[in-house]
């Protein structure tokens, strides 16, 4: 054989060689970043998790969300302003 196309030979396969080693040291370090950035989302799905799950059974409070109970009170609130404008019509006179 010519040395010439064995060395061509030799030099067109470290090329390619040297190709897929960059390929999978890329593709190494995006599998390593995917699972950093898993790790770092699990804590935050782990601490959600535990607060959907021991909220209602009020560990941390009443057993509603803070939102919910300022909504009640203006809830509770337009009730009895309702009962009493209604009493009003009704009856000509309010409690």
């Amino acid at each position: 054989m010519d040395p010439k196309f064995i060395i061509t030979l030799a030099v067109g396969l470290a090329i390619q060689a040297a190709g897929v080693v960059w390929w999978l040291a890329g593709l190494s370090a995006n599998v390593q970043h995917n699972d950093f950035q898993i790790q770092m989302i699990a804590k935050d799905v782990e601490k959600n998790s535990e607060f959907v799950e021991l909220w209602p059974a009020g560990k941390w409070g009443s057993g509603s969300l803070p939102s919910d109970v300022r909504q009640d009170l203006k809830i509770k609130t337009l009730e009895e302003q309702v009962k009493k404008i209604t009493n009003k019509l009704y009856n000509g006179h309010s409690k």
